[in-house]
């Protein structure tokens, strides 16, 4: 989730970001904040400052640097870099188990992304690495920040390609990306008498309803142009073009921007037929053409199933990665 301010502005946040800044890219205060609870890291090439908030954690400081650099390794893995300079990772202590709630916005007086998440004080290194959070939020930095109307296409780009840049690292195996995708795809299908995602307000339709998007517009773009290219190709064009969290793109400069990289007008078609109209979708179909199925608990592949090199295209590892 990604806040829609582009910049917090209470005077408690105001000082850290001045003061994680001025440690992590070049300022003078470095000795006035104790150096275990900001400390920079550098992933690609951006700068990271990992910020922990006062509060008892059992994992390691170690840890938490692991878990913030296979979080930006795996947007790396999907957009081919990292779409911001210089990005804040606040992590928030909490009384609940595992990895917790996160948001994403930019800070455009500084230039910098700003991360927050919440991990609970009994979380193992396990639940870091087990969860999706904080990859979710810092690909929100590789696309526009969208206004309440557009939610569903943000969220569900985070949504969609998560996974795949988790997988491109080792994370996750290619059975548990499309079995997530199998679970939950249905999340996001329209209710009898529910209009387009424009109108979408539960988690359901604005996460899953935007990750069908992603997926129907990935296999379509991969089928017209003969898997040259696919939704990832348009999306590294619009952050390389300037449409990241720090710009003020709209979702038609964003779309229109994807389709001329690829060569095919797929985003801006499925944007008409699904944020204002109810489109459904048979998912049974849908995926019984990429050749994804269930038997009993776990997930196999139908090689023989005819859009199996779009499954297959989708889920690779792309060699210049």
């Amino acid at each position: 989730m990604y806040t829609a301010s582009k910049l917090r502005k209470t005077t408690v946040q105001a000082g850290i970001l001045l003061l994680a800044l001025s440690i992590a890219f070049g300022g003078s205060a470095i000795s006035k904040i104790p150096q275990q609870n900001a400390q920079p890291l550098v992933v690609g090439k951006s700068q990271f400052v990992i910020k922990v908030a006062d509060g008892s954690l059992k994992v390691t400081r170690d840890e938490l640097n692991s878990y913030v650099r296979d979080a930006a390794r795996a947007v790396i893995k999907y957009y081919g870099f990292f779409p911001v300079e210089k990005t804040i990772v606040q992590i928030l202590p909490s009384n609940d188990d595992g990895v917790g709630f996160g948001t994403s916005t930019h800070d455009d007086a500084n230039g910098v992304g700003m991360i927050e998440i919440h991990i609970g004080e009994t979380a193992t290194n396990s639940d870091l690495q087990g969860s999706w959070t904080l990859t979710h939020e810092l690909m929100h930095l590789g696309f526009p920040v969208m206004d309440r109307k557009h939610r569903w296409l943000a969220e569900g780009i985070a949504t969609y390609v998560e996974p795949i840049g988790r997988m491109r690292i080792g994370r996750l195996t290619k059975e548990e990306v499309w079995g997530d995708l199998y679970k939950n795809l249905h999340r996001g299908l329209p209710a009898e008498g529910e209009g387009g995602l424009n109108e979408a307000r539960n988690f359901g339709r604005i996460y899953w309803g935007g990750a069908l998007y992603c997926l129907l517009a990935d296999v379509e773009i991969r089928k017209r142009t003969n898997n040259r290219f696919g939704l990832e190709d348009a999306l590294r064009t619009i952050a390389k073009q300037g449409g990241t969290a720090a710009s003020d793109w709209s979702a038609f400069r964003a779309i229109n921007t994807g389709d001329k990289a690829v060569g095919v007008s797929v985003l801006s078609t499925l944007y008409d037929s699904m944020a204002d109209e109810n489109k459904s979708v048979d998912l049974s179909v849908l995926m019984k053409q990429l050749g994804v199925k269930r038997i009993g608990n776990k997930i196999a592949f139908d090689e023989k199933a005819p859009l199996a090199h779009i499954r297959r295209a989708i889920d690779a590892m792309p060699d210049m990665l």
